[in-house]
């Protein structure tokens, strides 16, 4: 009886002890910061691993907390706007230059980098406990803390196992192992990926060509960025802030789905053949139209970080001419601009040639932070300044598309232009004076982006609502540009109002979702200042 009072009284002192309210705060805002839906239980479960590990190894304690209050401070900021480490946040951070990592620092609102201090300071003042050398027996209440920590490892594996998916070990829900397994298992297929790339981009493309009748003489292909379809007039959004592409005639699909929600992935998935859910990066549309005799031509105000590092330029150096504005390094010029290519195909097109052309132009267009890519300029304020550069900097692509139509009528030969945006984007701290725009994979609006053809010998504006769906591209560079090949199967004419069936995306955790299983994130139209 004595023994269990003694365990009671010590156990009292550890649970009433105001370090356990401490760690119990500090663990909330740990699982909070990196990323996963919030859960009280995993909150308790760590407090009282950090209980247990003072106990009887204090200096093991402050190391775990030390590593982990500084991993949660800085991926907080990251943890609210993308979530938790996936896939597409692994490659991104792979793929991405200096100049885009400085315009994604500067768009989190600044109270995420108070709260990120916050619980950096935490950190500090649990690391300056000081650490009493004494003898610490082992209780009871131990052993129960340690049996709790141990079951709630295993919750996420038995969760699994009920719902069908494999049973696991690694698969547990504890937000800070699980942060490192993520991160782990990420960067390990993210690295695959680039290896397959890199092998792939000494092979030779596999194209069968089996007839190649172009309507036109110059096809160009502009890749736009970030343009989620409802900030754009044409295309039904609220503002009139797309006057070319509201007027001119062509051809305008109300219901095209990007492949993904970032760049690198959804371009993969769209302009490479794709077997298995796996992008075969020799068989391209550069390399299909190179096959069928085009000239092809690459001209990008993207970032090359490397020759074949990412999906994209593994594409782009598959073309026989090749430029990039900006070169990836530390120095890359923030300044270029996307008017910028309208003087490399202004030189291009000046030229008479007897062979079909390819020009592909890939645009910064409405890449995040937008105010970067306007200058701060806008022309109605919309709840933020961000959110209004944003819709400024669709005008500005609508510009840059008109100029490049007016380039191609002026050479006075046949032309088709089609254009579109690689993914949409998600409203972020919505309806707050800091809202912005960035990334994401939950909502239809993620996908929902224009496409547009516009040709020499249209003589109407016209829209077609059927839903496409980008990883039919190919589909639609076949017969738009003439080019048949074995590998490519055309189950429906593009442009047209045929139905298509159910459109698919792969999100940032690389599974492939039913469109019409996404939420909605739509704009607030209201200006507010």
């Amino acid at each position: 009886m004595s023994l269990i009072l003694k365990e009671s009284v010590a156990f009292r002192s550890q649970t009433l002890n105001p370090w356990t309210g401490f760690y119990f705060l500090q663990s909330m805002l740990i699982n909070f910061a990196l990323g996963y839906e919030f859960s009280v239980m995993y909150a308790v479960l760590l407090t009282c691993a950090l209980m247990i590990l003072w106990r009887h190894a204090p200096r093991a304690q402050k190391t775990v907390i030390g590593i982990i209050s500084l991993v949660a401070a800085c991926y907080f900021p990251f943890g609210r706007a993308y979530g938790a480490p996936n896939f597409n946040t692994l490659l991104a951070l792979l793929s991405t230059n200096m100049e885009e990592s400085t315009e994604i620092l500067t768009i989190f609102p600044w109270y995420h980098y108070a709260i990120g201090v916050f619980i950096f300071a935490l950190g500090v003042i649990s690391l300056r406990r000081r650490i009493i050398e004494r003898s610490t027996p082992w209780l009871k209440w131990d052993t129960l803390g340690t049996i709790v920590c141990i079951a709630s490892y295993f919750i996420g594996p038995v969760q699994n196992h009920f719902k069908g998916y494999e049973f696991r070990i690694i698969d547990t829900g504890v937000p800070v192992l699980r942060f490192v397994r993520d991160v782990a298992f990420n960067y390990y297929v993210v690295k695959e990926e680039q290896k397959n790339m890199a092998a792939l981009a000494s092979v030779k493309d596999t194209w069968t060509v089996l007839a190649v009748k172009p309507k036109y003489h110059t096809y160009v292909v502009v890749i736009g960025e970030s343009a989620r379809r409802d900030a754009l007039g044409a295309f039904g959004g609220h503002w009139n802030n797309t006057p070319f592409a509201s007027q001119v005639n062509g051809t305008l699909f109300m219901d095209y789905i990007s492949a993904s929600g970032s760049t690198q992935k959804s371009l993969g998935l769209t302009l490479n053949r794709v077997v298995e859910d796996k992008p075969q990066y020799q068989d391209n549309f550069v390399t299909l139209a190179n096959r069928a005799g085009f000239q092809t031509w690459w001209f990008s105000n993207q970032g090359q970080i490397g020759e074949y590092d990412t999906a994209i330029a593994s594409i782009a150096k598959r073309a026989d001419e090749v430029q990039f504005l900006k070169h990836g390094d530390f120095e890359a010029d923030k300044n270029t601009r996307d008017e910028d290519l309208l003087k490399l195909t202004s030189q291009v097109l000046s030229t008479k040639r007897t062979q079909p052309q390819l020009i592909v132009l890939h645009l910064m267009g409405s890449h995040p932070q937008a105010c970067d890519r306007t200058g701060g300029k806008y022309n109605e304020f919309v709840q933020s300044k961000e959110t209004s550069c944003y819709l400024y900097s669709i005008t500005q692509t609508d510009d840059f598309l008109g100029k490049m139509y007016s380039q191609l009528v002026n050479t006075g030969e046949s032309f088709s232009m089609v254009y579109f945006s690689d993914h949409g984007l998600a409203i972020k701290e919505r309806g707050k004076e800091v809202q912005y725009l960035a990334h994401a994979d939950t909502f239809q609006q993620d996908f929902q982006v224009p496409f547009m053809v516009l040709s020499s010998d249209d003589t109407k504006h016209r829209v077609i609502k059927a839903r496409r769906s980008a990883n039919d591209f190919l589909s639609f560079f076949s017969q738009w540009t003439g080019i048949s090949a074995e590998q490519i199967k055309n189950p429906y004419r593009f442009m047209s109002e045929q139905k298509a069936g159910p459109a698919y995306i792969t999100n940032f955790k690389l599974q492939k979702v039913d469109y019409n299983h996404l939420g909605t994130d739509l704009f607030d139209t209201r200006s507010k200042r």
